[in-house]
């Protein structure tokens, strides 16, 4: 049986709670106390919900607080990059049991992608010890085009053998579960949403840069979609025409000029000796300094038109160009203030994502989680 509109609200509000009494309840969702006490009591049956401490808020009888069951609900992610797949099982409180990951390479050699990946995660299931008919839902993340409607990987950059893929399908067949598709930035935008910093923001973007560029937009509380679903592609988002030609066919776009592997060639090309440089960062060479200050002011650039389009009260910026070189956030924050107008910049923070480099396992755990409560 599924959950009505109140009944979702309430499970979204203890979701965001880390413990809440029923009256503190009433007082966040506007409803009366009899009504919170009969949808709690339902949400207890169905095992959404259970009780846990029991709290004194000052005079009176102490007050039991609520938490989600985390054991209602088992997931399996997947994020699906253009290097890796990470594979994650969570129970319904978003807590990592297993994880795993695999380059993309080693699906690229075989005849049928999917049927190579429903075998590794069947092994995964086997060396995890998880029954495939505890997993309540997957949620796949993954960087590239999705087509929502029909539920397909239509293209992900520089993997041509990956376009047009019924992943939702084949994986519903095979493990008996409700499977959910959307596109990394999205799914990340929603973890922030729900399980991170952006709890209580409407208006905000997530960024992540590794070896390729992804960003979630969401607007007034809604995810930014577009007419055809690309919407939010910032790494196409032109910065520098002389910079060369993108994967896309397009002059200068942004993920041609700071991606990781990006960065380390240009680091390469203009004589740098190191070997990474994350080594020459560290010791402060100048070849290296002057790499990271050149992307972070191509970052700046981009978000400056992000702000200026979207007014966002915050920007998350993640990935291993920001966790291995943070002169690059400080130099993006510094053309942020230099380039967006004063309005729009004046009261927006740019802060660290909340995940990590697990911000897209918890984005396509965050997608199956949402979808199964709706």
């Amino acid at each position: 049986m599924k959950l009505n509109p109140m009944e979702i609200e309430i499970v979204r509000v203890v979701q965001k709670c880390d413990g809440v009494s029923r009256k503190a309840l009433a007082g966040m969702t506007g409803h009366s106390q009899a009504t919170i006490t009969n949808i709690t009591k339902m949400l207890i049956e169905r095992n959404y919900v259970v009780e846990g401490d029991r709290v004194s808020s000052g005079r009176g009888r102490k007050e039991v607080l609520l938490y989600l069951n985390p054991e209602k609900f088992k997931f399996l992610g997947l994020d699906i990059g253009g290097y890796r797949i990470r594979f994650a099982l969570a129970d319904n409180l978003m807590r990592i049991t297993h994880e795993r990951e695999y380059l993309v390479d080693e699906f690229n050699e075989q005849s049928d992608i999917l049927e190579s990946l429903l075998e590794k995660i069947e092994q995964f299931l086997i060396d995890s010890q998880w029954n495939p008919e505890e997993l309540d839902g997957i949620g796949i993340a993954v960087t590239g085009i999705v087509d929502k409607e029909r539920q397909r990987v239509v293209n992900i950059p520089n993997l041509n053998t990956w376009g047009e893929l019924d992943i939702v399908s084949r994986l519903n067949d095979r493990f008996g579960c409700r499977v959910y598709l959307d596109e990394s930035g999205r799914t990340m935008a929603l973890a922030e949403k729900a399980e991170g910093k952006a709890k209580d923001v409407e208006d905000f973007t997530v960024v992540h840069i590794a070896y390729g560029i992804v960003a979630g937009i969401m607007i007034n509380g809604q995810l930014l979609r577009g007419a055809n679903n690309v919407g939010g592609l910032l790494g196409h988002v032109t910065v520098d025409e002389n910079a060369g030609r993108c994967m896309c066919g397009n002059y200068g776009c942004l993920e041609n000029m700071v991606t990781y592997p990006r960065i380390e060639s240009d680091y390469k090309e203009q004589g740098g000796t190191f070997e990474s440089i994350v080594e020459a960062y560290q010791v402060h060479d100048k070849i290296a300094l002057d790499v990271c200050i050149a992307s972070g002011n191509a970052i700046g650039i981009a978000l400056s038109n992000v702000i200026n389009l979207f007014n966002p009260s915050v920007i998350y910026l993640g990935g291993p160009v920001f966790e291995h070189l943070p002169i690059i956030f400080e130099e993006t924050k510094r053309t942020i203030l230099l380039r967006a107008n004063r309005y729009a910049a004046v009261d927006m923070k740019l802060e660290q994502s909340s995940f990590g480099h697990k911000q897209g396992m918890i984005g396509a755990l965050s997608l199956v989680r949402n979808a199964l409560i709706s």
